[in-house]
């Protein structure tokens, strides 16, 4: 499995003891595991609180290695067997804190169990980018699917824009603008379009992104290398939404603290701006709160989990999405190159890697 030892460290690749599958645990053979940009504030100690040392990957599809006699169904009630293909919902609340008696629609849990953000010698096989995950019925969240690892592996990042996209009321008809077209920005045009948008624009790049947008739903596509200009963008996204008089939802989906401003002009008036970027503290935004908020009646929705629902929903979606989705992933990489995963989405990288774009990496524990 690969080992992070804290901030800065050299990923490592270290041999583990195969877990022993108790009657209430679930043995997965991991397929895939994504690498995303969690990862790399995790690697560069971005996220405060986080403990070390880590095995990353919460990113996770794989088969059924294993499964004890009271591990039964998974969480919409299908069977599990051994070789069904399920994917990992990464984050479970113990629901018992009380945070996560406070009852809100994703309990901030005092004592989550999370699936790539385990300490090694606390919880065995407990990160994706390994050969084995292991789970277990109280605490674990798996949905069974028929649809390709490149295609389920998107699931768990989807979650989080479907789940945006649902607390901010997105519905039939609505107009929708999304900034920033890295994976969660692409998956977001997505949900955008699942739940009935009718006019969907994406600011982002390079072209290649711009072009799985449009594929994925975008009418609409803003280049920031065509226009780099800040208050240019705002024009032409404004000019592109109904009557000119800006968006129902606007999703920021960069994770850079300068697009605020950029996108919350875009607002119309009782929209929803969606905070989806920022995982972890990359520094502050400076924003008008008249101009920005109170003058445009504002709805703020900052997303830094989902609901099992969302979960599921997001992963009905990538199954139906086919090759658009199977397009996402660029790159598939051996457990020995997760360092140069990370590395290919610093910024200042050109989002490079053996010479071509990074989209989404995955991590193949078999090769």
């Amino acid at each position: 499995m690969v080992t992070l030892d804290g901030p800065g460290a050299a990923l490592d690749v270290r041999e583990q003891p195969m877990p022993k599958v108790q009657r209430d645990n679930l043995l997965v053979r991991v397929e895939l595991s994504g690498v995303c940009a969690t990862d790399l504030h995790i690697c560069q100690g971005d996220i405060p609180g986080f403990r070390y040392p880590v095995t990353p990957g919460h990113e996770v599809v794989g088969t059924v290695a294993e499964v004890g006699a009271d591990f039964t169904t998974d969480v919409t009630g299908r069977p599990v067997r051994s070789g069904d293909r399920v994917v990992v919902m990464p984050a479970t609340p113990d629901g018992t804190c009380p945070s996560c008696r406070r009852a809100r629609p994703v309990p901030d849990c005092d004592n989550f169990d999370v699936i790539g953000f385990s300490v090694p010698e606390e919880r065995q096989a407990g990160g994706g980018w390994g050969q084995y995950v292991l789970c277990n019925s109280s605490r674990a969240r798996v949905f069974v699917t028929e649809a390709t690892p490149e295609a389920a592996v998107l699931a768990e990042p989807a979650s989080t824009p479907v789940e945006g996209m649902r607390r901010a009321g997105v519905a039939f008809g609505d107009s929708v603008l999304v900034q920033g077209t890295g994976t969660i920005g692409l998956l977001a045009v997505a949900a955008a379009r699942a739940l009935g948008a009718a006019r969907i624009v994406a600011i982002g790049g390079p072209e290649r992104r711009l072009r799985i947008a449009e594929e994925l739903g975008a009418d609409t596509t803003i280049s920031i290398e065509g226009t780099p200009d800040s208050e240019e963008r705002v024009r032409l996204a404004l000019a592109a939404s109904p009557g000119g008089l800006g968006f129902d939802a606007v999703a920021e989906c960069v994770g850079a603290p300068a697009v605020l401003p950029e996108g919350l002009s875009c607002l119309r008036k009782g929209g929803s701006y969606l905070e989806l970027g920022h995982f972890s503290d990359v520094g502050e935004a400076r924003i008008n709160p008249y101009r920005h908020l109170l003058a445009k009646d504002a709805r703020l929705v900052a997303v830094s989990g989902y609901t099992p629902e969302s979960f599921h929903r997001a992963l009905l979606m990538v199954e139906r999405l086919g090759p658009a989705a199977e397009s996402l992933v660029t790159h598939r990489l051996p457990m020995s190159r997760a360092q140069e995963a990370v590395n290919a989405l610093a910024p200042g990288r050109q989002y490079l890697l053996d010479g071509t774009e990074v989209g989404k990496i995955v991590i193949d524990p078999r090769l």
